[in-house]
């Protein structure tokens, strides 16, 4: 009995010795191992199917039963067959570019299953982050609504794509025990779709024709008919964008504009009220718009031209202005209208008539040359009335810079950004004059988009030093230089509310004073547009001239007494606005205000004030 318990005893202590051996060595292997990687807890089905749980040490992973086929919710991978990639770590999955095979992403996602038997892939983090809310509840989970479209979410208005196949109504990703889930994505458009919305870039011919007058401002040129979207025929180098009034609101034409020529013109009529009623009834040292308190007809305008070819093809045209009414006089030339010494040939001294410009042009729509009378470059405002915003017209245009030429002008299109020209005139307005010289007559402007644009034009030559009729000059000539340098701003475009333009001038003469010196003109013009509706639009203008000699101010009618010397500064405001009730007629009222400063004797009321007010405006129709 004793050797049975002794046996008995030694077993149990062998069985005991063992146990606990294996445990001191299993303890020590799982100190040096790495802990257990714990697997995510996945969420129960929408079915409440009972999860059954593995127990492995002391981590239990419960796994949600799912029957065959159906979908897991968390993943989001083409509803395309074949296997499925697990995505990497830490990056989210990628969603495949729409294409015939595939379906877009404004369709259900139906994510595919991995092979029977095969775990499922761990899920990433970036998966997870964005996943909408999964419902645990036994109630039907409700789908998200789509997201709204809008014109920043899509390219075009084609109708979103059809649902891919095999997800109709009775598919999973339809059916409420579906695991799957909606993501609402905007459709991307078809490569047909998308090439459709895009906006159409014309071609090199193409951008010519189109934007011949609207970007580059080419000087004195209409390639288009009227209405098509550019600026009409009367914009000189500067091309005041103002005329935007008929950029976006085109001129009916009482005449046809298509043919072998084209006539057109208009009438401007109107009148100032000067309120210091100065006995001449002339409104001081003023060149244009000059008389007070008497109804004047400006303008009977008219123009007959041919233009240039605008698809790029080689031609000729021509173009002849014509002008009757008050405004005739800066608009005529020596040896032509007026004698050498500006005696009156067939014109009075209030109305007349002149030819500002005809001229023959060659070439195309990319460089051409123009030969005979034409408008400068120089400066901002013109004579044509259509062509300003306001009734008056600043001293500048005045008093500061030739309105006409004789000679060629060559004007070139570099690129859709720059335009230049260069020519050869014969001094300032004239045709035969006293002195009869060679001038230099170029400019360039850079447009750099449609709403900002830059230029710069000079005349240079010599020419008579004693315009104005200064006593104890010699009569010489002398160098007669003047340029221009101009910068628009438009925040909105052609047709945008706002729009400034800033000008700087500078001009001198040669033996102009006597002492021999060079006379100097010089100043600064600004410009301020509103546009309060389509048919409503409000200006301001502040002007700054120096006439440092006096052989400028003054240069007027005969009957005018307010005459050179008036050295000094002169500065005008001017306030008006522009109402078109149809794109053919226009109404423009004003109010100025003129002072001068440092002058020897005052220029305004006879000669009497340094200041005056003036309340005007006119009428324009287009035909």
């Amino acid at each position: 009995m004793w050797e049975g318990t002794t046996m008995r005893r030694l077993i149990h202590s062998a069985v005991v010795a063992a146990c606990v051996g294996s445990s001191v060595s299993v303890a020590g292997a799982q100190a040096d191992a790495p802990p257990p990687m714990r697997l995510p807890v996945q969420p129960q089905w929408e079915d409440e199917r009972p999860a059954t749980g593995i127990t492995a040490g002391l981590v239990v992973v419960p796994i949600a039963q799912r029957p065959a086929g159906e979908p897991f919710a968390g993943d989001r991978v083409s509803p395309t067959s074949g296997p499925k990639l697990p995505p990497s770590v830490g990056v989210p999955a990628a969603v495949p570019p729409p294409s015939a095979t595939s379906e877009p992403l404004g369709s259900p996602v139906v994510p595919s299953l991995p092979p029977a038997g095969e775990p499922l892939p761990r899920p990433s983090a970036f998966a997870n982050a964005n996943r909408p809310p999964i419902s645990t509840t036994p109630a039907h989970r409700p789908e998200m609504p789509p997201a709204p479209r809008t014109d920043k979410d899509t390219l075009s208005n084609a109708p979103p794509p059809p649902p891919a196949e095999g997800a109709g109504e009775n598919s999973p990703a339809k059916t409420p025990s579906s695991a799957a889930v909606k993501l609402a994505f905007p459709p991307l458009p078809t490569a047909a779709a998308a090439e459709a919305s895009l906006p159409t870039i014309p071609t090199t011919e193409a951008a010519h024709e189109v934007l011949p007058n609207v970007l580059t401002a080419e000087p004195l040129r209409e390639s288009m008919p009227a209405g098509a979207g550019m600026a009409p025929p009367e914009a000189g180098f500067a091309a005041p964008v103002h005329l935007g009034e008929v950029l976006c609101d085109p001129v009916r034409r009482l005449f046809p504009q298509q043919g072998p020529a084209r006539l057109r013109g208009w009438i401007n009529s109107g009148g100032v009220y000067n309120s210091s009623v100065p006995d001449s009834k002339f409104n001081g040292p003023y060149a244009i718009v000059d008389r007070s308190a008497e109804p004047m007809l400006n303008q009977l305008y008219v123009i007959l031209d041919r233009p240039l070819p605008t698809s790029g093809r080689f031609g000729a045209g021509f173009r002849v202005d014509t002008l009757f009414g008050s405004d005739f006089y800066l608009g005529q030339s020596r040896g032509f209208e007026v004698d050498r010494d500006f005696g009156l040939r067939w014109n009075g001294q209030y109305y007349g008539l002149a030819i500002p410009q005809a001229y023959g042009e060659f070439g195309d729509d990319v460089i051409s040359l123009k030969l005979g009378r034409f408008y400068t470059t120089v400066g901002y405002e013109m004579l044509p009335s259509v062509g300003n915003f306001f009734y008056s017209r600043a001293y500048s245009f005045q008093f500061g810079q030739p309105i006409t030429h004789w000679g060629g002008l060559l004007t070139t299109q570099l690129t859709r950004h720059w335009n230049v020209h260069v020519g050869l005139v014969n001094g300032w307005d004239t045709l035969v004059g006293r002195a009869n010289n060679i001038n230099f007559l170029g400019g360039l402007k850079y447009q750099a988009t449609d709403w900002w644009w830059t230029s710069f034009a000079l005349v240079s030559g010599q020419e008579q030093n004693n315009v104005a009729n200064l006593p104890n000059i010699p009569g010489t000539d002398g160098n007669r230089t003047r340029y221009s340098f101009l910068f628009g701003l438009l925040p909105g475009g052609a047709c945008g509310k706002w729009e400034y333009v800033f000008h700087h001038y500078y001009g001198f003469q040669e033996n102009g004073t006597p002492q021999g010196n060079f006379a100097r003109w010089y100043g600064i013009d600004q410009y301020l547009y509103y546009r309060v509706s389509q048919s409503l639009r409000a200006g301001l203008r502040f002007e700054w001239f120096r006439d440092e000699d006096g052989s400028r101010v003054g240069l007027n009618r005969p009957a005018n007494p307010n005459k050179p010397p008036l050295p000094g500064n002169f500065f005008s405001l001017t306030t008006g606005v522009n109402y078109t009730p149809t794109a053919n007629f226009m109404v423009r009222p004003e109010i100025r205000w003129d002072f001068t400063t440092d002058s020897v004797r005052p220029a305004f009321h006879d000669g009497q004030k340094n200041y005056q007010l003036l309340l005007g405006g006119d009428m324009i129709w287009q035909f």
